[in-house]
């Protein structure tokens, strides 16, 4: 998160917002998932402020993937119809220089500058003693001779809670058969989500998992994707349908002839086409993440020691 902090400031990469994002969504998840392990108050606490820097990082990202998406159609088009979009490039640069506001207002914020010391020092409590710190009682003798502190008694150890912890995000991840034919955008984002959540415990948990975990892992990404870029189009759709209704309530406003009007009516069916494209092509997405072979390749991933 810290790392792709300054250029998430900065703007002329809109990469490092998204990295950025992403690292404060990552950094939730493994507060989600290791909370039985971790103290209560100060996780829930922790969970609680990363949504608030989750929720002023949003919406200046929303507006960097409207912006790449629509120049990326854009380039497709002819000289004139590019030119007929150039209003509503512009009103969504204006619309990312306002959220963009938000958010540097937030990271410059007292209360960004404490969840930061937060996170510093959560880690700090949580984390193992340094190489060279004498370990704690009882110990013993690792490969290469150094004393390596065991486990208290009833500690639970990362590889017998592992299957329980990939297998109930999974239960959930298929609890979602049921109601997605037909199903609204709401319900398809929620399941990206947990399609991220069950992707995330699979990489915090890569080190001891046999090496099919990483043939799993590819799998979710792609149905990530797939629901992602349907969602993309859909958050594209309704931005631009809304721009239309309200020009339509001004037909004389002369800052939008009829060109314009017309491609942004061909950009909105663009948007609609892809995102019916996505919901039309995802149950064979849905079918790959719930068929034999991946449950197959989960039940051997939890049940390989590590």
């Amino acid at each position: 998160m810290l790392k792709h902090e300054a250029g998430a400031i900065d703007g002329s990469d809109i990469e490092e917002l998204h990295d950025m994002r992403v690292a404060v969504r990552r950094l939730r998840a493994a507060v989600q998932l290791f909370r039985p392990y971790l103290p209560r108050k100060r996780a829930a606490a922790l969970r609680k402020d990363l949504r608030r820097l989750g929720r002023a990082l949003g919406p200046a990202r929303d507006c960097d993937v409207m912006l790449a998406n629509l120049e990326a159609y854009r380039a497709a088009l002819p000289a004139d119809a590019r030119e007929a979009l150039d209003p509503l490039a512009r009103r969504w640069r204006k619309q990312r220089k306002r959220a963009r506001k938000g958010m540097l207002t937030y990271l410059a914020s007292k209360r960004y500058d404490t969840l930061k010391r937060r996170i510093a020092a959560f880690m700090a409590d949580i984390s193992p003693p340094e190489a060279g710190a004498s370990p704690p009682e009882p110990a013993t003798a690792t490969e290469n001779g150094q004393a390596a502190a065991l486990p208290a008694p009833g500690e639970p150890l990362v590889g017998a809670e592992a299957p329980r912890l990939i297998a109930r995000r999974y239960a959930k991840l298929l609890g979602y058969g049921p109601s997605l034919h037909g199903a609204s955008i709401e319900t398809l984002h929620a399941l990206r989500i947990d399609c991220k959540r069950l992707r995330y415990a699979l990489e915090f948990l890569r080190e001891i998992l046999p090496p099919q975990a990483k043939a799993a892992i590819d799998d979710i990404k792609r149905a990530q994707d797939h629901l992602g870029e349907m969602n993309d189009a859909y958050v594209a759709g309704e931005a631009l349908r809304r721009l239309l209704e309200k020009w339509q309530r001004a037909p004389d406003d002369t800052r939008h002839p009829p060109a314009t009007r017309e491609s942004l009516g061909g950009y909105l069916a663009y948007c609609d086409d892809r995102a019916r494209s996505h919901a039309h092509t995802f149950p064979a997405v849905w079918q790959e993440l719930t068929g034999h072979a991946f449950r197959r390749r989960l039940r051997e991933i939890t049940s390989t020691s590590p």
